[in-house]
């Protein structure tokens, strides 16, 4: 196994992850921090929200993730009180748990930044966001904001430049007691992070006037910029002196004015369990060994959560994946059923490398869903040798790398027992493949391909690739030496230690200390054979199976459920577009209120400059606003066209005529299924009543002279009908009686 040491967690290229036994993986943020987690809720959160959200995708074990966090944490810091017009969350997608949720966004390598505006609709309306220093994330964040004139968060203060207009009637139309104004170059930021800063203030507003506005430019006689000006509501006009020009000096002065005092905002906190580091399970491990729990574990993470991340495989992607399972296969001692896997996942790839491929077609396979023959690979992440201090720590990559290591040690071996025949760098092309397209930390993945065009061609033997994987790893650990992302407890050092290896270090008449090649890799053969290999924490293959068996019924159960669940939505889909083109076709019209908004319809902005900040957040998002502003255009009478239109269209859902089904079309077990799947009475189906298996044609005529209409529509409609039959039958009396009578004065004059 790799030493305990720390020589295998993987520098610049790979670094820390989850340790064995912990259930959730702890992640690089707290819930100290003013960050919300995505854990479990993305879609809730991202989609459909009133605030813009500024999301991080990362991986714990990921170095350059763990390097980030510190400006990550920072922004989070300085624009803590923009919330609730724009959130900054996290979520680490190296904790399986959330693996599907980064797919779904979309996530393909880390760390990731994506913006999603208020109101976003689907997962792909995060926008990518670059760069890495709070400066330029933060004028990000300003710049997406403005981007945002049709549908602002509610709750951001306006950020476009004032006009005359609006500041000289500032106060007819806002309870405000101040207005700070800031005069800028139209480049500069700082009017709008004060006006953010100020968010969560009540009694003041922040405006920003640019330089191209020469009529206020020159009315206040302004000469340099920034400068600022204070507004109050009794009339009074003053200049600004922060004593620096600088936004936390404008921030603090205002907030320092009398009457203004920060409100009481209903903000969303970071909701995500916490896991004490007390649960970590720490396993005893013998650092001359490797074990088979952390190469299982590497495959385990690599085939499904780093190539999971990909919904269809194809072109280069496939083959550095059929490469790579390939070599695994060939190389690595994997016990039998793991071993009977690997061949059948290798067969179903290659006969598939020229065509696209669906995740969920190959985690079948990986899966063994047939269940055909006894195939299994562990679900599970089960650290020994590779397990870190924390659960960030080391992990995955230090399990990559191991299982690399012993790979080209094995090819070695193989072929000087002549089993087979491997190319000298057939081992190192897979890894380089695999790191290229599948390895989650971009510039980690970046940092190996310069070390494979930089000298991979030199290899000529399978020894020298031995040689240079090694190499290669202790040039990285010497970089990443100190870094963040080393795990205290197992420091970054040349490998292998005097200690391990007593031979391997020699000293130089200067004192100077070198590497005995020859000694170094009889080490490496010696230390990453068959024999080395320790199988202690494996769980064992035959519960293992068991495990799968269940798993793949579970989820057969789920697919099933899923299927029907989509045929009953299709149904109800297609009998709604029936009645719908019938109607068309009588020459009707569907209300607008019920066809889909249109995706590019932009939203009416609101005319209120802060939210009210008692309101909740989910509420605030509910309540419909009648900007009084659009009354005169003739909105309101619109809106209320709209609701007449949605009562018509609501009695418009209900068959006028229900045609007679014809008998041979009528599938009573059908029906009798299909209704007992969505929870209703098998009695009724459009006026269909079924008593103990036969058809009840009587109550299923009953049934369709009801036509939508409640019982008591046709009791009282009955009744109408009866109470006019008396009243024609009674005016035929009058009518017969009077007619008699009045025949009777005719034949009979009275004298």
């Amino acid at each position: 196994m790799m030493p305990v040491s720390g020589w295998l967690s993987v520098p610049g290229v790979l670094v820390v992850l989850l340790a064995a036994g912990v259930p959730v993986q702890a992640g690089l943020y707290s819930a100290d921090e003013p960050l919300v987690s995505l854990a479990g809720s993305a879609r809730s959160l991202l989609l459909g929200s009133s605030s813009s959200w500024l999301a991080e995708f990362y991986a714990s074990w990921c170095g350059h993730c763990r390097n980030f966090k510190e400006t990550w944490s920072a922004l989070a810091r300085d624009v803590q009180d923009w919330r609730p017009a724009v959130y900054l969350c996290v979520l680490d997608c190296a904790e399986e748990s959330n693996s599907e949720t980064c797919s779904e966004f979309g996530i393909t390598g880390y760390p990731s930044m994506k913006f999603f505006k208020a109101f976003a609709e689907k997962t792909s309306d995060g926008v990518r966001v670059s760069g890495y220093t709070v400066d330029s994330l933060r004028k990000q964040i300003i710049d997406r904001l403005e981007e945002q004139k049709e549908s602002p968060p509610p709750a951001c203060p306006p950020l476009e430049p004032i006009s005359t207009p609006e500041l000289d009637q500032f106060f007819e139309n806002n309870s405000e007691e101040y207005l700070a104004v800031i005069f800028e170059e139209n480049k500069m930021y700082m009017g709008r992070e004060v006006a953010l800063d100020m968010l969560q203030f009540e009694g003041i507003s922040v405006r920003r006037v640019v330089k191209d506005q020469t009529d206020l430019i020159e009315k206040f006689k302004v000469s340099s910029f920034p400068t600022g000006f204070l507004f109050s509501k009794n009339g009074s006009v003053s200049r600004i002196d922060p004593g620096e020009e600088t936004r936390s000096s404008y921030t603090n002065l205002l907030r320092s004015l009398p009457g203004v005092k920060r409100a009481n905002h209903r903000l969303i906190g970071w909701s995500e369990k916490t896991h004490d580091d007390e649960n970590t399970v720490i396993r005893k491990a013998d650092n001359s060994k490797v074990y088979m729990a952390d190469l299982e574990s590497a495959l385990h993470y690599s085939l499904r959560v780093e190539v999971g991340r990909f919904h269809v495989l194809e072109g280069e992607r496939l083959k550095a994946l059929s490469n790579f399972v390939n070599v695994v296969r060939k190389y690595l001692p994997a016990r039998p059923y793991l071993r009977t896997l690997l061949n059948s996942l290798y067969v179903w790839l290659r006969a598939r490398t020229r065509t696209k491929v669906l995740f969920d077609d190959f985690e079948d396979v990986l899966n063994n869903k047939n269940m055909d023959q006894k195939a299994v690979l562990s679900s599970e992440e089960n650290y020994v040798g590779c397990q870190g201090s924390k659960p960030e720590f080391r992990g995955f990559p230090c399990s990559l790398w191991t299982l690399f290591h012993m790979l080209t040690v094995q090819a070695s071996e193989m072929a000087t027992q002549r089993t087979v025949k491997p190319a000298p760098r057939e081992v190192l092309s897979a890894m380089r493949g695999y790191v290229k397209y599948f390895f989650g930390c971009r510039e980690c993945a970046e940092h190996f391909e310069r070390m494979a065009q930089e000298s991979l061609r030199t290899v000529r033997t399978l020894d020298e690739a031995i040689k240079w994987l090694w190499e290669r790893h202790n040039r990285v650990n010497k970089r990443l030496a100190g870094a963040a992302s080393e795990d205290p407890d197992f420091p970054k050092v040349q490998w292998p230690t005097p200690e391990l290896c007593p031979l391997c270090q020699v000293k130089t008449e200067s004192e100077l200390v070198t590497w005995d090649d020859p000694n170094v890799m009889h080490f490496m053969k010696t230390h990453f054979s068959k024999d080395n290999i320790a199988d202690a924490y494996l769980v064992d293959e035959d519960v293992l199976l068991e495990k799968q068996k269940k798993a793949n019924e579970k989820r057969d159960k789920r697919d099933v459920t899923d299927q029907e669940n989509k045929e009953e939505i299709k149904v109800n889909e297609d009998f709604s577009e029936n009645t719908f083109d019938k109607k068309q076709e009588e020459g009707g019209k569907m209300s607008s209120v019920h066809k889909k908004e249109p995706k590019d319809r932009p939203r009416h902005k609101p005319t209120i400059i802060k939210m009210k900040p008692a309101v909740p957040l989910k509420q605030a998002v509910q309540e419909e606003i009648l900007d009084l502003d659009s009354y005169g255009q003739g909105l309101f009478l619109s809106r209320s066209l709209q609701d007449s239109s949605l009562h018509k269209e609501n009695r418009a859902l209900h068959p006028k005529v229900l045609h007679e089904p014809q008998e041979a079309d009528f599938d009573e077990a059908a029906v009798r299924s299909r209704l007992l799947k969505r929870g209703v009475d098998t009695q009724y189906l459009m006026g269909v009543v079924i008593e103990n298996g036969d058809v009840n044609w009587k109550g299923r005529w009953v049934k369709m002279l009801e036509g939508g209409f409640s019982r008591l529509d046709i009791s009282l409609c009955v009744l109408l009908y009866f109470l006019s039959s008396m009243c024609l039958f009674a005016m035929y009396l009058y009518m017969s009686l009077r007619k008699r009578c009045l025949r009777k004065r005719y034949l009979f004059p009275q004298a």
